[in-house]
């Protein structure tokens, strides 16, 4: 610590030295002018008056070469140029060294950050998703390389990318932070995106926008999703067409002429009208799982609503528990209350017809609110789960001999057209159903 304060003790004396040197040579060599001027010998005096104005202008151009090398060096700082100030005289070589350690320190700190910022870019680079970076204004600030190849030239502003279509730009834009949306290309293809914000030191706003196609995955998901719902379908269809195809064989083979066959006939006939009219119920609920309204959010307090809810379930089986389990009692949220008061009955429902084999049956409805998702819980002491516990949400499938099958299907679409989602998981003795509706 010691050393190094000398040296820079030596460096600022050094130069201090040179511009001392010089003024004192300047001075004294003009004052000796003066006083050869004053004891007759204009000679001397001239030429001592010349040494003088000759160091006099060493030391103005000394003093200027420094100014010009620290403006160079200031200079440099700023637009950050390769080339070095040039070189002081001799007599400031400790100032020149200092300027030079200077200039190799800021090179080498620019060679760390180029290669930061390389290695940055490459690593965006590897991400499958297409990533564009925004100002509060929208226009692009960097993007990776998923993002340059969904447009062979990118625009100025995001919503100006040949990539989206125009609403679903605004939308990304406008719109707050969110872990996801589904969205169509104008390639056609299908995409999933998801925004983010951050402030960066200046305090300016930033926005991240992740973009990943989906086609492949998607396309896997819809047709798994297909063939499970045209697998409940067949079965329903084939369970009302199945006693009706054999009952219309069995009139076709009766003797018009025979009296007795009359009564076959009749009651022929009422089975066909009744499972006639059971495959059109079917149809009635299929299009009911088509009808969800769009939510129409309004303040709910959701001590009342609790209340409100468990009363209505009470009337579901009289032998069950109901019990409440409020993380949030007396918070106020913007919900469309009609459905999913409706959501939560069919859950609400379920849960008590799945535990209402067990000596003592119970149910529990509870909500809490995590960031801006309400988060609303039933659980039940029943059997648990079948074994593809995603069947469960599928139109029409029930392990009910009574059930319709469509009231999970339901709850489900209501709690995507909030923002939502409905899951189901295992308990150690029953289940549990979590719906979660953004606020």
């Amino acid at each position: 610590m010691g050393s190094s304060g000398e040296r820079g003790g030596k460096r600022h004396w050094s130069f201090a030295a040179g511009l001392a040197a010089r003024g004192l040579v300047a001075g004294c060599f003009a004052a000796g002018s003066a006083a050869l001027l004053l004891s007759g010998r204009p000679a001397l005096a001239l030429i001592a008056g010349g040494v003088a104005i000759t160091a006099l202008f060493a030391l103005v151009r000394a003093a200027r070469q420094a100014e010009r090398t620290m403006r160079e060096l200031a200079d440099q700082l700023a637009i950050a140029i390769d080339d070095r100030p040039s070189a002081l005289p001799s007599a400031f070589a400790d100032l020149d060294a200092a300027i030079v350690r200077a200039v190799d320190a800021m090179r080498q700190r620019e060679a760390r950050h180029r290669t930061q910022a390389h290695s940055d870019d490459a690593l965006l680079d590897t991400v499958p998703a297409a990533l564009f970076l925004t100002d509060a204004a929208g226009g692009l600030l960097r993007t990776n390389r998923a993002a340059r190849a969904l447009a062979p030239a990118a625009p100025a502003r995001f919503a100006d990318h040949p990539a989206f279509v125009a609403a679903d730009a605004a939308t990304l834009l406008a719109g707050p932070p969110e872990a996801g949306r589904l969205l169509r290309l104008t390639d056609g293809r299908s995409a999933h995106a998801s925004v983010g914000l951050f402030d960066i030191a200046d305090g300016s706003r930033r926005r991240l926008i992740a973009v990943q196609t989906v086609a492949e995955q998607l396309g896997a998901v819809e047709t798994d999703a297909w063939h499970r719902l045209s697998r409940v379908l067949a079965h329903e269809m084939m369970n009302s067409l199945s006693p009706v195809i054999s009952l219309a064989e069995s009139l076709a083979a009766l003797d018009p002429a025979a009296a007795p066959d009359r009564g076959e006939a009749a009651a022929a006939a009422a089975t066909i009208a009744r499972r006639a009219q059971h495959l059109m119920g079917f149809v009635e609920r299929y299009r009911q799982c088509l009808a969800i309204p769009q939510p129409r959010p309004e303040p709910v307090d959701l001590a009342t609503f609790g209340a409100d809810m468990v009363a209505l379930a009470r009337g579901f089986d009289p032998r069950a528990a109901l019990q409440i389990d409020a993380a949030a009692p007396d918070a106020v949220v913007a919900i469309d209350r009609e459905l999913v008061e409706q959501a939560l009955l069919n859950l609400l429902k379920n849960a008590v017809e799945a535990a209402a084999d067990r000596p003592q049956p119970v149910v529990t409805f509870g909500w809490d609110i995590a960031g801006d998702m309400l988060c609303f819980t039933v659980e039940d002491n029943g059997p648990g789960l079948p074994p593809d516990a995603e069947d469960i949400f599928l139109p029409f499938y029930t392990t009910k001999a009574d059930g319709g099958g469509i009231g999970l299907t339901i709850a489900r679409q209501i709690a995507i057209s909030h923002g939502g989602a409905l899951t189901a998981e295992p308990l150690p003795a029953g289940t549990k159903l979590l719906m979660q509706l953004r606020m």
